[in-house]
């Protein structure tokens, strides 16, 4: 629950959106164009896929969900529905470029290496303190723990004991 940042994930798989500044975020999540209108004020989003030099930019209405895969632009409301400009785009390009840049400077600084979080249960196996005889093997059984690379470990399979609840019948009246 809450471990979305625990999870691998692809970079391929975000949305990327870069601000006026020229700082990109990237977002696994889907995000609506509405909570980034009210993260940045007199600011909209658009896509950068329906930027043309000469014609007018269009944003995207607030309910809209931007979409991975896609680049989007966070820009100021003064150029909502103005025509763009070459200037205007070779700007853009350039904020987009930076962007890759950056991302890709950050993964060099980590020599490649995709940062792993373990959790510290990742070292345990959960059983029960009193366990005899032929549990204690079913236990082992379920509960592999590896090792793997640099002495990390690894839990693959964890079965959780369910067990069915009785109720207790009720009459309708």
């Amino acid at each position: 629950m809450g471990n979305i940042s625990c999870m691998p994930h692809d970079t391929a798989e975000m949305t990327k959106v870069v601000t006026c500044s020229g700082k990109a975020h990237e977002f696994l999540l889907p995000v609506r164009a509405e909570e980034l209108v009210r993260e940045n004020p007199g600011q909209f989003v658009c896509d950068s896929s329906n930027l043309q030099v000469g014609c007018r930019v269009p944003g995207l209405a607030s309910h809209q969900e931007l979409q991975r895969r896609r680049l989007y632009f966070l820009l100021p409301l003064d150029l909502l529905f103005s025509v763009l400009t070459e200037e205007e785009m070779v700007c853009l390009r350039r904020r987009a470029s930076r962007a890759r840049r950056q991302r890709t400077l950050k993964r060099k600084k980590n020599d490649g290496r995709k940062k792993r979080i373990f959790p510290v249960l990742g070292y345990f196996c959960l059983s029960p303190l009193v366990v005899k005889g032929a549990e204690v093997e079913q236990e082992k059984k379920d509960c592999k723990a590896v090792v793997f690379g640099d002495g990390k470990w690894r839990q693959w399979s964890w079965k959780p004991a369910l067990d069915t609840i009785e109720e207790e019948g009720t009459e309708l009246r």
